[in-house]
Order: structure tokens, then sequence, then C-alpha cells
């Protein structure tokens, strides 16, 4: 098996039949996905970020717009028009910056049109553990699609290996466990933010990982403990002065890059590390760590369209 998680593998095999399936039973029943998105600043990144969707949208036939706020009151009223529109899935570029907190605008968005799922309703249904609205299973909840794409690796890679063992006895490698099961594991994630680390620390914890949280007040030396102790380390820290050296990473590590600027030494830590998803540029486009987090905010765009459907479209979807 390569070192470099195989992102776009996984996106060939799983997503890409799925993903045109959905297509296909919407265009049958004359559903037209929507989809908005909203920039609080001129952002070079959001604005780059918000480009790969509009492509994305594109190539699946769902209809895309954004639009550049630059107060609280004309995001307020941005949001209010969304809601009342025929808009399938909102979507807010943070940190918005304008003197209350982010989650004032999280919360203004309606729940059944919450695609990045934010909203206390949606995190509030993750911290029970739910996953799906209804008794039959065919409606999912929203969770922030980094946070899930993240876990989506995760639960891929773990089944990868315990369909090898079934077949050959063993695990790939010659691992004596399965390197991607969560339970028991000691994780530290660097990142305290709703989008990221607070979400994704509550599945790993949903999932019976033991889970350590670090933010910008722990110190330094404080999360270099952390990290030594390690079966899997995440790190999102938004800064080109924060690099965890490659030294205090064990060997039998899996590590997940999901800064811009990267949070780890590059080359020695793709050499020691276990496993690893690096920083974006490390890899080619179509197998980054951000390709799986584009994929997990369209699934949650279906997610919410979905829910509105009948019982009889829905099993016509999953057959």
């Amino acid at each position: 098996m390569q070192k470099i998680i195989n992102v776009a593998t996984l996106i060939e095999k799983y997503d890409l039949p799925v993903f045109e399936k959905h297509i296909e039973i919407y265009k049958k029943n004359q559903i037209k996905p929507k989809m908005a998105a909203v920039l609080t600043s001129d952002d070079s990144g959001c604005k780059s970020y918000i480009r790969g969707i509009k492509r994305f949208c594109k190539k699946y036939g769902i209809e895309f717009e954004s639009v550049l706020v630059k107060s609280k009151e004309e995001l307020e009223s941005v949001i209010s028009d969304l809601n009342n529109s025929d808009t399938d899935g909102i979507m807010i570029m943070y940190p918005a910056n304008f003197g209350v907190k982010d989650t004032h605008f999280m919360n203004l968005i309606l729940p059944e049109k919450d695609v990045e799922g934010l909203h206390f309703a949606h995190l509030g249904y993750l911290v029970q553990f739910e996953k799906f609205k209804d008794f039959h299973k065919m409606r999912k909840f929203v969770i922030p699609p980094t946070a899930k794409g993240i876990m989506y690796l995760f639960k891929r890679y773990y089944k990868y290996f315990e369909d090898y063992k079934k077949s050959n006895g063993v695990y790939p490698e010659n691992s004596m466990i399965n390197p991607f099961s969560l339970e028991g594991k000691n994780i530290t994630i660097i990142n305290d933010s709703l989008a990221v680390g607070r979400s994704l620390a509550l599945m790993m914890l949903n999932e019976n990982g033991s889970v350590q949280v670090c933010h910008e007040y722990t110190p330094f030396p404080e999360v270099i403990d952390f990290v030594k102790k390690s079966d899997i380390i995440i790190s999102a820290v938004p800064s080109a002065n924060f690099v965890i050296p490659t030294v205090f990473v064990p060997e039998k590590a899996i590590v997940i890059d999901i800064s811009f600027e990267g949070n780890f030494e590059y080359p020695s830590v793709l050499a020691k590390a276990h496993k690893i998803a690096p920083k974006w540029n490390l890899v080619a486009k179509g197998n980054r760590i951000n390709d799986m987090t584009l994929y997990r905010l369209i699934s949650n765009l279906f997610y919410l369209i979905n829910s509105k459907l009948s019982d009889e479209i829905l099993q016509d979807l999953n057959q």
C-alpha cells in the first residue's frame, strides 16, 4: 500500500457511483438541486474554494450562486432571503468578523438548508450520536464536511484492512492491528473550531477513541507531549509558524494535515509517518484532503434534498 492516503481512489470507488445515481434520480423526478455560498471577505483562499465548488456543481448539474457581503446587517438579510428561497443548501465562509460570534449567523440558517451542519440542531444530534432523522434510516443528518471527510477516510480504510484480513488471514503490511480502527486509539486533534476540531472530536469519541483537543491556549510543549503518545495526529492550524517537528511523530502514527500552510516538517514526516494525508500542494489535484471535503459538502446537499423526498423516491435511490 502507498504511504500517502489515496483520496482519489476512495472518491472513484465509493463516491462517483453514488453521486451519479443521485443525479439520475433527481432528473427522473424533475428535482433541480440548488446551492448558495456567502462570502464575508475578499480573501483569496475563500474565493479559490468557491470557484472549486462552482466547478464541481456545474459538473453535476447543480445550480450554484455566490454573493459577497460586507456587514452584519447585509449578511443577516442575505440569509433571510435564502431561507425563503428555493435554495436547497446554504453555506457561509467564516470567520465573518462582523462584531458578533459566527454562531449567530450559523443559527440563522434554517436547519433544513444548513449544508455545513453548523446549526445547533445538527450539532446537538452529533453530540447525541444520532445519524438518521427517520425510523427507516433513509434520511441522514448533516455533519460538518471537513470533519466528515476525515472520518470517511478512516472508515473506508478500516474496511479495506478488515476485508484484506478476511481474505488473506493477516492485515496488509503485516500489521498486528487495524491502524484505522479508532477504538481505544490515542488521538490528538490540533484545532478546536466547530467546523473541524470540535466536530471531529465528537465523531471520534462516538467511535470510542481517546481524544485530546489542543488549541491556541494549549502550551506548545503540552501539544508535543500529546503528539508523542498519539496513534493519530490531525492538525488544522492556519499558520505557517506552527510546525510539529518530525522527531516527535511516532512511526506508527497516522497523520492528517489539513492546514493550508502545513503543520508538519516536510519531507521528513512523509518518511516517518505510518500513513499520511499531507498538505495540499504535495499531492495531485483530486487526491487532496480538501477534495474529500468537497465531496462531503455536496453529499450534505443531497442529504438535505433527500430529507424532503418521499419514501418511494428514496427507495428507488437506494436500489
